[in-house]
C-alpha cells in the first residue's frame, strides 16, 4: 500500500514538472541515484487501460538503475511498455512503441547459477546499450533484448524478440526477429 502511495506520488512529481509530455493513465517513471531518463516534447505516454483498444495488460514502467541512461526523442508515443535500463536505451523522434513492449538493455539476473545464488546482480549481470532509430514502430507484445540497434524507419512485427543490429528502411518480425521485407 505504501509502496503503492509512493509510486503514484513519483508519478504526480513527473506529470507536474512535465507539462510538455502527455501522459494518459499514471506510469511508474524513476530514475535511482546516478541514473538519468530524458523524455522528449511532445511524446505520449498511455497506460490507461482504455487508451489501446487491443488491450493493455499493464501500465507504462521506465525505470534507470544501476547508472542506466534512457533517452526517449521527441514525439513518440509508448503505451502499456516498460523501458528498463541498466547501461543505456535511445530511442529515436517520432518513434512508436506498441502495447504491451518490453525493452530491457540487461538481463535482470546473472546467467551463472553460482552468482544467481550469491545474490550478485548488480556486478554480475550482462548488459548492453540499445539504439532505436528515428521514425521506428515496434509491435505490440515484442520484446527488444540488450545490444539490439534498429537502424531508422525500421518495423518490429507483433510479438517479435529483436536481438542484433538491423538497417534502416525494414521489416523485421519473428523470434529471433529476422529481416522479412526491404523497403
Amino acid at each position: 500500500m505504501i509502496r503503492g502511495l509512493i509510486l503514484k506520488l513519483l508519478f504526480i512529481k513527473t506529470w507536474l514538472t512535465r507539462r510538455d509530455v502527455h501522459f494518459k493513465g499514471w506510469c511508474v517513471i524513476h530514475a535511482f541515484k546516478g541514473c538519468n531518463i530524458k523524455i522528449g516534447k511532445g511524446t505520449s505516454i498511455f497506460s490507461s487501460f482504455s487508451s489501446n483498444m487491443l488491450g493493455l495488460y499493464q501500465r507504462c514502467i521506465i525505470v534507470a538503475r544501476y547508472g542506466g541512461k534512457i533517452e526517449i526523442g521527441e514525439h513518440c508515443g509508448i503505451g502499456g511498455s516498460t523501458i528498463y535500463a541498466w547501461n543505456s536505451i535511445k530511442i529515436g523522434n517520432y518513434t512508436r512503441v506498441g502495447a504491451n513492449c518490453k525493452i530491457i538493455d540487461n538481463d535482470f539476473h546473472p546467467v551463472e547459477l553460482e552468482y544467481r545464488h550469491k545474490g550478485l546482480n548488480e556486478e554480475y549481470t550482462r548488459r548492453a546499450p540499445i539504439e532505436i532509430g528515428d521514425d521506428c514502430f515496434i509491435g505490440m507484445n515484442s520484446i527488444i533484448l540488450k545490444g539490439t540497434k534498429l537502424g531508422n524507419n525500421v518495423i518490429v512485427g507483433a510479438g517479435s524478440v529483436v536481438h542484433g543490429s538491423f538497417p534502416d528502411n525494414c521489416i523485421i518480425a519473428g523470434n529471433p526477429a529476422k529481416i522479412v521485407k526491404q523497403m
